[in-house]
């Protein structure tokens, strides 16, 4: 049994992430870029006025110590949140950044474009993220103030930059390290042509294959951080507009979140949560949480902070398929059909039309591998993603429609690209001229 047990995990975790990987190849291009004929961000100003290869971080991970196998940050956990800027490189020395964008837009690449972490730059750690028992040293308790004061100044400055004044939360899943999250945003900060802010929150996951039950414990220590990540950024920065992205179990990071900022807005109206936390699109993909669990969140007001939450699922996810024999709980990112729906539940999805169900099961590449990372193989789901991110348009206004009349459970047609430009087209006609 602890044979059979432990290969579980295994399959688990594996879906999950890997053993750190410091090289990705770069995600296929969203359809977005290449079957609407929008005009491709490197013509845009914004990729000419900032630093692509500079990624902001958060992680409360601890730093990684000089004879450890980590190159930055460990997988144990940092009692505190640290604040900086990954650079981000090509894992090629033959392909500069610039060089780098017109291969990545192509639809069929006929060669991989790898890239890699290759410093990262702490700033020292989020002054309000210290408390009396923080087990950190007298010299990052002084040097606090100071470096948060610069991390506000550089998000402010690549805010001026942009013509989006929005920040961009990533978290990642399980069995990964400090780099994984990084690359991922790079990659999708790349494919919003370096509009607003992203950040790559790197919260200590273990790449170990047994750390699947523990590590359940430090996703709820580091959503204390998170949460005050998101006040530090709402109540200090420039931003008009927070979005947040949670992936696989890092999902669980996420909505146990937004269940205490809901506790701690208890009483206001959605229209003072918008101003004071600002909150746009809040997206779970593949997520690995009891479903039970984040509609308790949801009901203690979490529905009433954000614009949109929109969570992704699948039918063939087969991570969360193990997930769910292991807790013998149903998991946020499964499909819902007509038939396990409660009519209680259906009701309030009508009468909360923020709170999006999408079934990615028909996407494009979405069931490629064991269909648990959609998120960066299917060019349909990043497209979805990424226009909610940058507009917060509704799942009509997305290009996507019902699955079946009678569930409010959104889908992608076969015709998906062709609605997706004339929802582009919409709401910015420049991309096309």
């Amino acid at each position: 049994m602890r044979l059979f047990i432990s290969l579980v995990l295994s399959f688990v975790l594996v879906s999950c992430g890997n053993n750190g990987p410091l090289v990705f190849d770069l995600m296929p291009a969203p359809a977005a870029f290449t079957d609407t004929g929008i005009k491709l961000p490197s013509q845009s100003e914004a990729v000419n006025t900032t630093l692509p290869d500079q990624i902001f971080y958060a992680t409360d991970r601890a730093p990684a110590t000089a004879d450890a196998h980590h190159f930055f940050y460990s997988n144990k956990r940092g009692n505190a949140l640290r604040l900086g800027r990954a650079q981000v490189a090509s894992g090629r020395d033959d392909l500069t950044w610039e060089e780098a964008r017109k291969v990545s837009l192509l639809k069929s690449r006929t060669e991989k474009f790898p890239i890699k972490v290759k410093s990262a730059n702490e700033y020292g750690v989020l002054d309000s993220s210290i408390h009396d028992y923080s087990s950190i040293s007298q010299q990052d308790r002084d040097n606090s103030q100071q470096a948060t004061q610069r991390y506000i100044r550089e998000i402010n400055q690549q805010l001026a930059k942009s013509e989006k004044d929005t920040i961009n939360i990533f978290v990642h899943g399980y069995k990964v390290t400090f780099e994984n999250p990084v690359l991922t945003t790079a990659e999708m900060w790349h494919f919003l042509a370096y509009q607003g802010v992203f950040i790559a929150y790197s919260w200590p996951s273990t790449p170990k294959t047994l750390a699947y039950v523990s590590d359940t414990e430090t996703a709820l220590v580091s959503s204390r951080h998170l949460r005050d990540l998101i006040l530090f950024l709402s109540q200090k920065t420039k931003a008009k507009k927070i979005n947040i992205i949670g992936y696989s179990a890092g999902s669980r990071v996420v909505t146990r979140a937004l269940g205490d900022l809901a506790i701690l807005q208890n009483g206001k109206s959605r229209s003072q949560n918008k101003r004071e936390l600002k909150l746009g699109t809040v997206a779970i993909i593949a997520g690995d949480v009891d479903r039970k669990l984040v509609s308790g969140y949801l009901l203690d007001g979490a529905d009433k902070l954000m614009d949109q939450f929109v969570i992704y699922q699948s039918d063939s996810d087969k991570a969360l398929f193990v997930s769910r024999f292991l807790t013998n709980r149903s998991r946020l990112g499964e499909t819902f059909t007509l038939e396990n729906f409660d009519p209680h539940a259906i009701q309030y999805l009508e009468d909360h039309p923020h709170v999006i169900l999408v079934d990615v099961s028909d996407a494009e590449a979405a069931r490629a591998g064991n269909g648990h990372g959609y998120l960066r193989n299917s060019p349909w789901v990043t497209s979805d993603l990424l226009m909610a991110l940058a507009h917060s348009p509704s799942p009509t206004q997305r290009g996507l429609v019902r699955k079946d009349p009678n569930l409010p459970l959104w889908s992608f047609p076969d015709d998906y690209t062709q609605r997706l430009g004339k929802a582009l087209r919409q709401y910015n006609p420049e991309l096309f001229q």
